[in-house]
């Protein structure tokens, strides 16, 4: 099912994909601060316009367009406009269960996946993201959309991410 909502020249898009068990997510022209939060799922996403300071698991960067985002379960971000400028944002939302059957399967990683680093800047894995997520957002079905789906999360796990036990959150 497919939901969109606009406000003020905002729109917000999202799909779940009942085949692959994944949500697609995207802003346009968004301008709100985003507060410290967290997920319960991971977050594969990119920024197509708008730069973003963006906090991170204590750290700070400056987010532009064609940087990847990578976010694990319980990692805490926020972020707020750099630029005055709105943002546009596209993202996959992907289940604990989903992505440790994933990784199982495509890499041989018998604990959860862990990525390493919460930014790429200017990744080249941006385009095989957005066709996974455009796929996702006109509903295609079939077997193209779960190839290039496992492909993209393969280079992500291969160069992104280590297994390794979760550290508890802490309190």
């Amino acid at each position: 099912m497919k939901q969109t909502t606009e406000k003020k020249g905002e729109l917000r898009t999202a799909r779940y994909d009942t085949e692959l068990m994944v949500e697609a997510y995207q802003f346009c022209g968004v301008m709100q601060a985003f507060p410290n939060h967290f997920h319960e799922h991971y977050v594969v996403g990119f920024i197509e316009r708008g730069r973003r300071n963006l906090k991170v698991r204590g750290e700070c960067h400056v987010t532009t367009p064609g940087d990847l985002l990578l976010f694990n379960p319980g990692d805490n971000h926020a972020c707020e406009s750099e630029d005055g400028q709105p943002l546009d944002y596209r993202c996959i939302n992907i289940g604990r269960d989903v992505m440790a059957k994933a990784a199982r399967e495509i890499a041989g990683m018998t604990q959860e996946p862990v990525f390493t680093r919460p930014v790429v800047f200017h990744c080249g894995l941006t385009g095989d993201l957005r066709e996974v997520h455009n796929r996702i957002l006109r509903g295609e079905k079939g077997v193209q959309k779960e190839e290039k789906f496992y492909f993209l999360l393969e280079q992500l796990l291969r160069d992104y991410a280590e297994a390794r036990e979760r550290e508890p959150k802490a309190e």
